[in-house]
This record gives structure tokens, C-alpha cells and sequence, in this order.
């Protein structure tokens, strides 16, 4: 008899027993948190590799101002003297508001009152001028003074410009009443008019007595003479006219200026000036080029004895001063202007990008401003800074830039110095 069939029964095995739903959640928070934590970390760690680096240090090595050499110049030993560049102010010896009689450098302040009201282009003849009695009863009147003048006689003609020269080279007296009077119509409205235009001019030191200058009340100090000679140069037709050495005129023959410097030593001008109150004076200029720079100074000497005497000491005085002006390397990018150092130990010049010079007289300092950026790496050649000069002829910038890499000091230090970096 057959045995009945057993029911076949299969066991499952542990391993193939559905999960409870605790160890589900038990098995999710782990994976959770393992992803929190890898995450905390990559975040921390990009953190630590994008952080600032720390501020370097920085040692200023540029000093706070740049000076040329001393000189000393030769100072005329008589008479008072005073002279002015442009731009680069007093040379030694400054301007004073001391008063004192100007003699024939009166005559610039009649120049200029003369072109007031009748201008001239630089080469232009300008209006003619026809010589009356009065002017030579003008004449009569300087001759008996034992003036400087220039022959006229009734009748005759010439030019407002040669009638300049003859003011300006030949110092004619009497040339200088007819002028003002030509010009303002007496000698009385002459002085007026220039009264009031000294005032205009903020020359408060200056007294115009007569358009001469013979008047020993025409007066001025060394301070305004430099402003009414720096006027002068300013008109075309009157710097053209007292930087002329000698001239062939029409009506005054040859002409041949009092200011014998005229054409040495760079000297362009002005006007002499003699009496026996005054001295022998000279309001004077020159003009000469350092480097590619032109440069113009203004002086003055009252108070001398003699022309022939105080020209060739002047001619000396300006060949020193010229020589006391030079070229000064204000920034040289094989000079470092400071040193910086990164708490990595890495060093770097700060330097200029590139060279900046200027021209100076003597010693006169240039003030330098020297500003630089926080600085926490770079490569070389980067802008962290500037450098501000102050020069006599206006501010010059530079930039600072570094010499040598400041790079990155890598994974390693950062990880390692985690306090400095958040610190």
C-alpha cells in the first residue's frame, strides 16, 4: 500500500526574513548621519581652503622725504638781493615787503601802462607817434636833470614799439613822461590810472611818483618788483622788447640795452635801474632747461654801487643757481619701498612699477606718501599700493606693486594653522 504523500514543507531561511521597521530607521539614520558628517566635513574643509590668509606684515623701508644735494649759491656780497622760480618758489634769499626807491625799473610799471591802453601783438609796430613842443619842453626838462634820454625834435614820427625800445633799452626819460602822457593824456591821469591799477594788482608796496623813476618816492619792495617783472614777461610785445640786446631804429639810431647780461648765463631781461637813492639796481630773468624742463626765475638786487659791478656778480649768481637745479629719481623699481612678510614665511619688495623723477632745486624736499592695500598674497607684479610725490611742478602717482610671488601656501599649512586663519 502506498504511503501517503507528505506535504512538502520549505523553511525559510533567517537571512531572507523581511527587515523590521526598526532596523529600517536604524540603518537610514546611520547613512543619514555618515552624509551629514562627510558633508560637515567637505564644508569645513573648502571653508579652511577659501578663507582669507592672514594680513602680512610690513616694513616701510622708503624714507618720508627725497632731497637733492645742497648748494650754496654766490650770493652778490652788496646791495639787496631776492630771487623766484616758477613753481619752485624763493632760491634762498625771498622776496621782503621792505620798501625801497626802484629808479628806472619804474619804467616796466610804465611799459605795462602803456600796453594797457594800447596793446601790442608780439611783432606789431603798434600806432605812430608824433613828437610835439611838450614833449620837448620834456626833453629840456630831463636834460637839465642829467637824465638818460633819446633826441626828438617837433614833427618827428615813430612807432608805439620803437618808442618801447627806446624806454626799455636806452632807460630815455623822457621817452617815459611823452609815453604816459600819449597814453592817459596827462601826467596826472597817468599816475591815477596806475594808482589805481597797483591797487588791482595787490602791489601795495608800490608808489608810482613819475613814469621815469627819477623820483626818488617812486618806490617798491624786491616782493612786488618780481610780481611786476613776472606781469612783464607775461605781455608778448614786452618780454620780445626787454629781452632785446640791441636794436637800429628809424628815429633813435642804435639802441643797446642797460642790461648787459642779456643773451649769458640763460638771461632774458628786464631793467636796470641807477640813482643816487636807489643805487645801482636790476629786476632781472632768466631762462634755462634741466632735463627736458624749462625753467624761469625772476630777481631783483637794490641797493648796489655801480652796473658794472652788480651785472657780472648777478651772471655768477644765476650760473649758480641754474647749476642747483637737477634731476632727482623720486621712484626706482630697483629700490624697494618696503618689505612684506606673510606668516608662511614667504618675503617680498614692495617696489615701483615704474621710474618717477623730477627736477628740484638744492636740497628742497619732495614729500612721499607711500599707501598700501592688506595685503594677504599675490603674484609678482601686483598692484597693492601707491606712491604719491608732492614735486614742485605737481604730484606724481606711482604704483607699488610686488617684486616676488606671495602665493598661496597650500592645503597643508592651512589645515595646520586653523587659529591664524580664523583668528
Amino acid at each position: 500500500m502506498t504511503s501517503p504523500i507528505e506535504p512538502l514543507v520549505v523553511q525559510r531561511s533567517p537571512r531572507g526574513r523581511r527587515p523590521s521597521a526598526a532596523v529600517y530607521r536604524r540603518r537610514r539614520l546611520g547613512v543619514f548621519g555618515g552624509l551629514v558628517v562627510f558633508l560637515a566635513l567637505l564644508g569645513w574643509s573648502t571653508t579652511v581652503l577659501a578663507v582669507p590668509l592672514p594680513s602680512s606684515s610690513i616694513a616701510i623701508v622708503q624714507e618720508p622725504v627725497v632731497r637733492g644735494e645742497l648748494i650754496a649759491p654766490a650770493v652778490p656780497p652788496f646791495g639787496v638781493s631776492a630771487v623766484v622760480a616758477d613753481d619752485f618758489g624763493a632760491l634762498g634769499l625771498a622776496p621782503t615787503s621792505n620798501v625801497v626807491p626802484i629808479a628806472s625799473m619804474t619804467k616796466v610799471i610804465t611799459a605795462l601802462m602803456v600796453l594797457k591802453v594800447h596793446p601790442l601783438e608780439a611783432n606789431e609796430p603798434g600806432p605812430t607817434i608824433t613828437f610835439g613842443q611838450a614833449d620837448i619842453d620834456q626833453l629840456d626838462a630831463i636834460i637839465a636833470q642829467d637824465g638818460k634820454y633819446s633826441e626828438v625834435s617837433v614833427g618827428d614820427t615813430t612807432t608805439e614799439r620803437d618808442a618801447l625800445y627806446a624806454l626799455m633799452l636806452n632807460s630815455s626819460n623822457n621817452i617815459a613822461n611823452s609815453l604816459a602822457i600819449w597814453a592817459y593824456g596827462s601826467m596826472d591821469e597817468f599816475l591815477a590810472q596806475t594808482a589805481a591799477w597797483l591797487a588791482e594788482q595787490g602791489l601795495n608796496d608800490t608808489v608810482v611818483a613819475d613814469a621815469s623813476g627819477l623820483s626818488p618816492d617812486s618806490r617798491s619792495s624786491s616782493s612786488d618788483l618780481i610780481a611786476i617783472g613776472r606781469l612783464a614777461l607775461a605781455n608778448p610785445a614786452l618780454a620780445a622788447i626787454v629781452g632785446t640786446r640791441s636794436i637800429e631804429l628809424p628815429l633813435f639810431g642804435k639802441l643797446v640795452n642797460g642790461n648787459t647780461l642779456i643773451g649769458t648765463s640763460g638771461i632774458t631781461g628786464i631793467k636796470t635801474g641807477t640813482t643816487e637813492e636807489a643805487g645801482a639796481c636790476l629786476l632781472y630773468s632768466a631762462t634755462f632747461t634741466v632735463v627736458s624742463e624749462s625753467i624761469t626765475l625772476i630777481g631783483v638786487t637794490t641797493g648796489a654801487a655801480l652796473q658794472s659791478e652788480l651785472q657780472p656778480a648777478l651772471a655768477t649768481y644765476v650760473a649758480s643757481l641754474e647749476a642747483g637745479f637737477r634731476e632727482v629719481v623720486l621712484a626706482d623699481p630697483a629700490q624697494p619701498v618696503a618689505t612684506v612678510t606673510t606668516l608662511w614665511n614667504t618675503t617680498s619688495n614692495i617696489v615701483p612699477k615704474k621710474s618717477v623723477s623730477a627736477v628740484t632745486w638744492s636740497d628742497t624736499p619732495v614729500s612721499v606718501e607711500v599707501r598700501l592695500g592688506d595685503i594677504r598674497g599675490g603674484g609678482a607684479g601686483t598692484t597693492i599700493g601707491t606712491m604719491t610725490f608732492d614735486t614742485p611742478r605737481g604730484v606724481q602717482v606711482v604704483d607699488l606693486v610686488l617684486e616676488n610671488d606671495l602665493a598661496d601656501p597650500g592645503p597643508l599649512w592651512r589645515f595646520s594653522h586653523v587659529a591664524q586663519l580664523f583668528g
